[in-house]
């Protein structure tokens, strides 16, 4: 049976992202465009990517100052970015990844999955072909405090130093975690603190790659995400004191 992860009233989240990286294979960019209109349901609006190159002949000379010099530039298309009037939620598409982005308030695991969903369902005819490289979700919590002077009090995972400490007041550190969790499985975590005048922000942020080869399959890339947030959540609730939680509800 799944673990029931506690429902939190006032979630810290400020971003949560899906991230697909995959082999090219035969999926050309221009391929999402058949998907336009699908993907305009949910993304209004569209920016297109590109990436160019300028060469020079080999008896071309340039130096300091303003020079007028003839070249040949070639530029492609690498990619659209769809997003939201608002610009709150946007997914980038290449012919190697695919990246959706919220940075509007969390409503719940269910309903970032449902949105990752509709994206890889209205693309899925240009992503049977490929071979799924990692997977990864990443969320980015951010919590304030009044006062911080006692760490162990809200997270349970710190860095300490011996001795006496400092004589001089602490206004920003951070360190980061790379956890193996299974094969092909693992986490990224950063944890930051910044002292404001009036307050203190500490940005909790967690990132879980599955980096093992898959077929696209809409129905194995669901329990993977479920999979992936078990160990986020291992991670987040596993790091939090009771005295931070109680902020969340």
């Amino acid at each position: 049976m799944d673990k029931k992860w506690p429902c939190l009233a006032k979630p810290p989240v400020i971003t949560a992202i899906f991230q697909l990286r995959f082999d090219n294979g035969s999926l050309k960019v221009d391929d999402y465009l058949s998907f336009d209109a699908i993907l305009k349901r949910h993304f209004p609006k569209r920016n297109e990517s590109f990436e160019s190159n300028l060469s020079f002949s080999p008896a071309t000379k340039i130096t300091i100052g303003k020079n007028q010099v003839s070249g040949i530039t070639d530029t492609r298309r690498t990619g659209y970015v769809y997003y939201t009037t608002d610009q709150k939620e946007k997914v980038s598409l290449s012919e190697t990844e695919i990246t959706y982005t919220t940075e509007r308030p969390y409503e719940g695991w269910d309903h970032f999955k449902e949105k990752v969903f509709a994206i890889l369902s209205a693309v899925s005819p240009v992503l049977e072909s490929v071979t799924i490289r990692r997977t990864s979700i990443r969320f980015i919590n951010q919590f304030r405090f009044n006062e911080f002077s006692d760490p162990t009090l809200y997270f349970n995972t710190q860095i300490s130093s011996a001795g006496g400490g400092m004589p001089f007041s602490l206004i920003r550190y951070g360190f980061k975690l790379t956890y193996d969790i299974e094969e092909g499985v693992y986490s990224i975590v950063n944890q930051s603190v910044e002292h404001l005048p009036d307050k203190y922000v500490y940005i909790f942020d967690i990132d879980v790659l599955n980096r093992n080869n898959l077929i696209f399959e809409l129905n194995t890339l669901g329990e993977m995400l479920e999979s992936l947030r078990s160990v986020k959540n291992q991670i987040f609730f596993g790091n939090l004191t009771d005295k931070t939680l109680e902020q969340c509800n």
